[in-house]
């Protein structure tokens, strides 16, 4: 009985990336320039989310030039995945 709860509640527990990509999101959700550009709608996409935990955002934030990259790529990804 114990296994069949354990079980049956493992599916509904955040993955280490769901929960590095929260904790990023979050992060990018504080900067005006994410906020103006990018609707909440690309988060719900699972391709943008592998994207964003891929980068080290604490860092990407302390750098223009990271950001202006960092927005590029995401840029073309969500032209790529028609959410643009």
């Amino acid at each position: 009985m114990i296994e069949d709860l354990i079980g049956g509640t493992l599916p509904f527990l955040p993955s280490k990336e769901t929960l590095a990509a929260k904790k990023k999101l979050s992060l990018l959700r504080k900067q005006e320039w994410f906020k103006s550009a990018y609707s909440t709608e690309i988060i719900y996409n699972t391709r943008v989310k592998e994207f964003i935990v891929n980068f080290d955002v604490e860092s990407l934030l302390d750098d223009n030039n990271e950001v202006r990259l960092f927005r590029q790529r995401l840029d073309e990804l969500l032209k790529n995945e028609q959410l643009s």
